[in-house]
């Protein structure tokens, strides 16, 4: 708008209908005047936009239910399993290596290669049990029937390497023992959620070893697809399945 056109009345009357001071000579309503309309003429100012907080979905007879996630917990119960498994692995191992310097009764040292591979099962039982794998309890079972029956097999008088009760008196007791010790390895079968199989090392290596025409087999680390490589082969694979890369 061409304001100097405009005489001194026409101009604080423009400025009483803005709503903005009407006072001064022609030059200052001028000047008024105008950067009130660069004022219009400018952008409104974006607003902070409040966060939304989202509710229920409303659906015909009610609200949809909010979904809930779930964040799955480690087994606890198998890890302290497999634990004391280690513990009970480490003190049979001590108590084989004891008798092998010649200690106890006459010959008892003879059973102290026994013992100490039967402490060595256990440790390697625990070892997968506490990794969370359900071949880790079938193997300290089955370690600790055999060590059952060498204990009631070579029970007497004398303490030795693969009995630790000794007496007449003390037979029951390594039985009840051996069945207690059998309940409480096997309960994370029972209230647990078990891995399948072996841990990858132990599967790699039992894989690698199953070997026909000239080729190994490999399981894929992501969807377990049986895969035959070359024996000797090192280097990048693709599994045909599930397309992963993989190094062996």
């Amino acid at each position: 708008m061409d304001y100097d056109s405009l005489t001194v009345l026409e101009l604080k009357n423009l400025c009483k209908n803005r709503g903005i001071r009407i006072s001064g000579n022609k030059a200052e309503v001028v000047i008024r005047l105008m950067e009130d309309d660069e004022s219009a003429a400018a952008p409104p100012r974006a607003q902070p936009q409040t966060p939304q907080q989202s509710f229920p979905q409303h659906v015909p007879g009610g609200y949809a239910p909010a979904q809930i996630i779930y964040v799955q917990k480690e087994d606890e119960l198998a890890s302290g399993i497999g634990i004391c498994i280690i513990i009970y692995a480490i003190f049979r191992l001590f108590w084989a290596v004891i008798f092998s310097t010649g200690s106890g009764g006459a010959g008892a040292w003879l059973l102290s290669p026994v013992a100490f591979l039967l402490g060595l099962g256990f440790l390697v039982g625990g070892v997968i049990t506490y990794s969370g794998y359900r071949n880790g309890v079938y193997l300290t079972l089955a370690i600790l029937a055999v060590s059952g029956l060498f204990s009631v097999a070579f029970h007497g008088d004398e303490v030795n390497p693969v009995s630790i009760a000794w007496g007449d008196e003390m037979i029951m007791t390594s039985i009840m023992c051996s069945f207690t010790c059998m309940i409480l390895v096997a309960l994370p079968l029972i209230l647990s959620q078990l891995k399948e199989g072996w841990p990858e090392p132990i599967e790699n290596l039992l894989k690698r070893n199953q070997s026909t025409d000239g080729k190994t087999q490999f399981a894929c680390q992501s969807c377990k697809a049986e895969l035959q490589i070359p024996i000797g082969y090192s280097g990048n694979i693709a599994c045909p399945s599930c397309n992963l890369e993989m190094k062996v």
